[in-house]
């Protein structure tokens, strides 16, 4: 007779939450309080769900909601799965499948269309339906080889900013470049306590704190490393092209600093920028967004598509209800989509429809891997359908 019960979260719980995550996830050190009462704010308690094997939590799970921009520039809101964990003493027991069935329901019940994550490893999600659909490159930028091929404005436009301003400034330039970026996460008010505090437990004694520049339409907040004379570019949020150029000229132009890590959109210019595209090497292509869609009519009505045209889906779901036919035609950019019983133009799991949800995939490529049964003809029309102008980007992890 199994011991395990398992409940949403109580007041009374959160100590024993915050330790277990601290030793789950590799932490020197649980939460410092004040960082935990920031943390609280962000959600209610019904959120959270937790495992216990004779009183003590052996498993916890939560979720944020989450505003996402899609294609098009509709807004709708998301469940963010995160600070998923189970105890390395309690592994295959089937805690992972009991909290996430809870984390269903509970997503279902508060009409929620989509569901997204961060993934701290890859293997795990996909049977639930979720797929890596938003990427980053990893870049490492080498100063003293940037040359900009444009001559530099007399004034840079860029200063850096004082507390005050950045707390007044930076969540509504957020807000602005959040909405014209799909796969953008945009930043409830309870999220900038914790952004502005950078609490010293997130850096080591050779690293400085946070530096804001500030754009009229932009800002970037870095940190240096005293050890290598490195920086590492934290937050950089460009509404416009201008904003985007003038603030990495004046990163790029750090006195002393020899490199610049920074987490940038896969189609980001700046190396077209320069007379030496080399400057700029990247160095990884992390998945940094992955979305499950929880009800299929609904998500893929609310996003714009490339071209117009009709396609129907055979979507496979092993772990829930979203298996069946879909047909999807669109018309003037957006689509009217229904459950069909008409012959299938192509066949896909519900995470791979999810990996090509946001654009970051292309429809092609998932196909040429074997992921999707369809002919060229309605590949075309599939791939050009959900292909978009520019490459989604998350900037915000959770």
């Amino acid at each position: 007779m199994t011991s395990l019960t398992m409940s949403p979260a109580t007041e009374a719980d959160w100590p024993e939450i915050i330790g277990a995550d601290a030793r789950a996830f590799v932490l020197p050190a649980p939460l410092p309080d004040d960082e935990i009462a920031e943390f609280r704010a962000k959600f209610p308690d019904d959120a959270t769900f937790v495992v216990r094997d004779d009183g003590r939590i052996v498993g916890f799970s939560m979720y944020f909601v989450l505003p996402m921009t899609l294609p098009g520039g509709e807004v709708v809101p998301t469940a963010g799965l995160s600070w998923v964990a189970v105890a390395a003493t309690h592994r295959r027991r089937g805690l992972l499948r009991r909290m996430i069935d809870a984390q269903f329901a509970a997503w279902r019940a508060a009409d929620l269309s989509v569901a997204i994550l961060t993934a701290s490893e890859g293997t795990i999600y996909e049977r639930f339906g979720f797929g890596p659909a938003v990427f980053a490159h990893q870049a490492r930028i080498d100063p003293s080889a940037v040359v900009f091929r444009r001559q530099a404005p007399e004034d840079s436009r860029v200063r850096y900013g004082t507390p005050d301003e950045i707390a007044t400034r930076a969540p509504e330039i957020h807000a602005r470049w959040a909405a014209q970026h799909p796969g953008a996460i945009g930043r409830p008010d309870t999220w900038w306590p914790s952004i502005f505090a950078d609490r010293t437990f997130r850096r080591n004694s050779q690293t400085s704190g946070l530096h804001y520049l500030l754009h009229a339409d932009g800002y970037a907040s870095y940190r240096t490393d005293a050890r290598n004379h490195s920086a590492t570019v934290e937050d950089f949020v460009a509404v416009t092209t201008q904003a985007h150029d003038d603030l990495w000229r004046v990163l790029t132009g750090l006195d002393l600093i020899t490199s610049i890590d920074a987490a940038i959109p896969v189609d980001d210019t700046l190396g077209h920028l320069l007379t030496d595209s080399r400057a700029v090497s990247v160095t990884g292509r992390p998945d940094t967004l992955w979305v499950s869609i929880l009800d299929v009519v609904d998500a893929l009505s609310r996003r714009s598509y490339g071209v117009d045209g009709s396609i129907v889906l055979d979507v496979a779901d092993t772990y829930s209800d979203r298996a069946g036919r879909y047909a999807v035609v669109v018309v003037g950019g957006r689509a009217t989509v229904s459950r069909t019983d008409q012959a299938a133009d192509a066949v896909l799991d519900i995470a791979t429809l999810s990996s090509i949800y946001l654009g970051g995939i292309s429809a092609r490529e998932l196909a040429l891997a074997g992921r999707i049964d369809t002919t060229e003809e309605h590949l075309d029309v599939l791939a050009r359908m959900f292909d978009v102008p520019r490459a989604p980007f998350a900037g915000t992890f959770f």
